[in-house]
């Protein structure tokens, strides 16, 4: 076969269910998705497959006991690495929230074990949500493209550098349950009618800001974009729901009012990060 003949097919890429892509997207680049688990108190679910995220949605509502998440097992990533591509690059959820990365690297080493010609890069994306979703599709098109993995592996570097990712929450009730808020600060906020705005930054989650009511927090998003001091006609925005369309729709129309990006993409936000950012939550990511 000529090299210069490029093939589509020459790299797999392969991600997890926290990146929320839109299912077009997925489809048009052929991307891998592998669910994380979703573990009601009656039955484990499949992230995207066994459960949607409407679904998802209405089962949280009714609750009594906050769901819990777990990553994909080894056993789920050798089997997608058993395939026809000799090159294959895993973009994974923050290895500080989830045991996702780790799971790839170790099924990555049982099936090199076997396979010794083949090529397998596992990154870890240093966020979640939309943030890991834009990365794997700016990876998705440079492999459209042609580009080579090493070319893409340096390009995901600066990505991950160059990238932001904040959420409004509009109840923080799962954040406590997690553990990732303390108690005291949800009886603060409610209190004060506080929306807490969280940032990932460093593959953590940290509280960045607070802002009164639904209209000071959404400006408080369009903001960080300012703040940010990017170019954004080069830049596609990201901006994710969590079941409220109505507030992701009224965020797009105020952002395009001040900045102009060169897309806007909205998505929901699935189980994965759902459990934890609860109903209401909207995020945005460039």
């Amino acid at each position: 076969m000529n090299k210069d003949v490029f093939d589509l097919n020459s790299i797999k890429l392969i991600t997890d269910s926290s990146c929320d892509l839109p299912e077009n997207i997925i489809k048009e680049y052929n991307i891998s998705v592998i669910p994380l688990n979703i573990l009601f108190e009656d039955k484990c679910y499949l992230d995207g497959v066994d459960i949607d995220k409407k679904e998802f949605y209405k089962k949280i509502k009714n609750a009594d006991k906050l769901p819990k998440t777990s990553s994909p097992s080894p056993d789920r990533f050798l089997k997608e690495y058993n395939c026809e591509e000799e090159n294959i690059l895993v973009i994974s959820l923050s290895s500080d929230l989830s045991s996702t990365y780790n799971n790839a690297l170790i099924g990555k080493n049982m099936y090199l074990e076997e396979h010794k010609s083949k090529r397998i890069e596992v990154v870890d994306s240093r966020t979640a949500s939309m943030g890991l979703g834009l990365l794997v599709l700016k990876v998705a098109k440079l492999i459209k493209e042609g580009k080579d993995i090493d070319y893409i592996l340096k390009k995901i570097e600066e990505n991950i550098k160059n990238s932001f990712t904040y959420v409004v929450l509009d109840t923080i009730e799962n954040a406590v349950k997690s553990g990732r808020i303390s108690s005291f600060k949800e009886k603060i906020v409610q209190i004060l009618n506080l929306k807490v705005i969280i940032k990932v930054e460093d593959g953590l989650v940290k509280v960045f800001d607070k802002a009164r009511g639904d209209k000071k927090s959404l400006n408080k998003l369009i903001g960080f974009i300012e703040d940010a001091g990017i170019n954004t006609s080069e830049k596609i925005l990201a901006i994710c729901h969590a079941n409220a369309l109505d507030k992701a729709l009224k965020l797009k129309e105020l952002i395009n009012k001040k900045h102009k990006f060169k897309n806007i993409i909205i998505s929901e936000i699935g189980a994965a990060i759902g459990t934890y950012s609860s109903t209401g939550a909207v995020l945005i990511s460039f």
